[in-house]
């Protein structure tokens, strides 16, 4: 039954697909149109604009019909058996008067929370985005670490190739031309690490684009550096306007505070007035014959309920208390998370100019140490830990590189949008 249910539910969903131009604007386009988490949020603001509907229609007039067919079977002495029939038929037309402002503030609950759903959908397409673009220069790292890989087993190859040469015209000893070969597969492992990487990399952007996880992707896309332009200040200041978690705190306080005012109505007195059409008859259905019409005031007070309307009250209050409270933790939290990030950013950066420096030390060292080798002046170990430090500093540059641009999407993030 249940596998017969996944099989119902499931979509078609490709593993193997052809290769795709991707930016991060056609990455956004698409996890906007296809993310599961997208979609549920807008299912979120749906089912909230439809209660909210509920909440305003409340006030309105209601009509009810109803209808009773009745068979009747009595006995009006020891002796005598009889039977009777009747049909009733009534449409009631109500509006309320007086709710002691629980309709006026149930709508207010309703609105705050299609609010704060709307904001929960725009955290939710910030939060789509930071992924995207994160997993996005994930796969130029990772592309990159492989470029680097490969490179690396082109040199240590063609060195363990030269360090052959010379053992067999014996200018080197054996040990020379293991450590050679040892450094080389390592390099190969190293490869082989990056190339899954970089596929992982690669299934994990598909799948939240919504595109077969098997899709090439051909990325269009740079990661490039240039100095952040915005202030600490400027950052915290911004975030604390536009955060959608601050905002729906907000909306839940408003929410909170109207749930008060709810409960307090609830305590009050209700009023209504009905109009009543009755129609009967006691020998045809339906029973249209007898017509009787009435206009009835209904009031409805409750003034002693064992103290559960008081502690509603009380119950209400504590949340509107709580809701502030989350409103000051939201605060903190937002503001330490752009404190965070920009230190990530500030981090990066000095990363990327310490290491893009190192790149061009390490290449000509490596330089220096296999001409050094292969005039018989340098040792083997010169050459492997400079061919191991010249891809270190490629890799620490690549990474730095990476790790600044996602820290510029972070906070972006966590300031709730970007500050143009």
């Amino acid at each position: 039954m249940v596998f017969a249910l996944l099989l119902s539910l499931a979509v078609p969903f490709p593993i193997f697909a052809s290769a795709l131009e991707i930016n991060i604007e056609r990455a956004l386009e698409l996890a906007t149109a296809n993310n599961n988490r997208i979609k549920i949020a807008k299912s979120d603001v749906t089912i909230a604009r439809e209660t909210r509907r509920q909440s305003h229609r409340a006030r309105g007039v209601t009509v009810s019909a109803t209808h009773a067919s009745t068979y009747t079977d009595f006995q009006n002495d020891a002796y005598t058996e009889s039977t009777g029939k009747t049909y009733a038929n009534s449409i009631t037309a109500s509006y309320p008067l007086y709710t002691g402002g629980t309709i006026k503030n149930t709508i207010k609950m309703a609105e705050s929370d299609y609010n704060s759903k709307n904001e929960a959908l725009r955290k939710t397409h910030q939060d789509v985005k930071l992924d995207v673009v994160s997993s996005l220069y994930q796969i130029l790292r990772a592309a990159d670490s492989e470029r680097q890989a490969e490179e690396s087993v082109k040199r240590l190859a063609a060195h363990v190739e030269n360090v052959k040469i010379q053992y067999e015209n014996g200018k080197v000893g054996k040990a020379d031309l293991l450590r050679s070969e040892v450094e080389l597969s390592g390099a190969k492992q190293s490869l082989i690490r990056a190339a899954s990487e970089n596929d992982t990399a690669i299934k994990q952007l598909n799948s939240l684009m919504g595109i077969p996880l098997g899709t090439k992707l051909i990325i269009k896309e740079k990661m490039t550096y240039e100095k952040y332009a915005l202030t600490l200040e400027e950052c915290v200041a911004f975030a604390t306007r536009t955060h959608p978690d601050l905002i729906i705190a907000v909306h839940a306080i408003e929410a909170a505070e109207a749930g008060v005012l709810v409960a307090r109505g609830q305590t009050l007195p209700q009023a209504s007035i009905s109009a009543v059409q009755a129609l009967g008859s006691q020998k045809s259905w339906p029973g249209t014959k007898e017509d009787t019409f009435s206009v009835k005031l209904n009031v409805d007070y409750t003034f002693m309920d064992a103290g559960v309307g008081a502690s509603k009250i009380s119950s209400a209050k504590e949340s509107a208390r709580r809701a502030k409270h989350n409103y000051e933790q939201a605060l903190e939290s937002v503001v330490f998370s752009v404190n965070s990030r920009y230190n990530d950013i500030t981090e990066a950066a000095l990363r990327v100019e310490e290491s893009k420096a190192a790149i061009g030390k390490a290449e000509e060292a490596y330089g220096i140490a296999v001409n050094r080798y292969n005039e018989g002046v340098g040792a083997n170990i010169d050459v492997v830990d400079s061919q191991n430090a010249l891809t270190t500093a490629s890799s620490n540059y690549t990474q730095a590189l990476c790790d600044y641009s996602i820290a510029l999407a972070r906070i972006e993030n966590s300031m709730g949008g970007p500050l143009k």
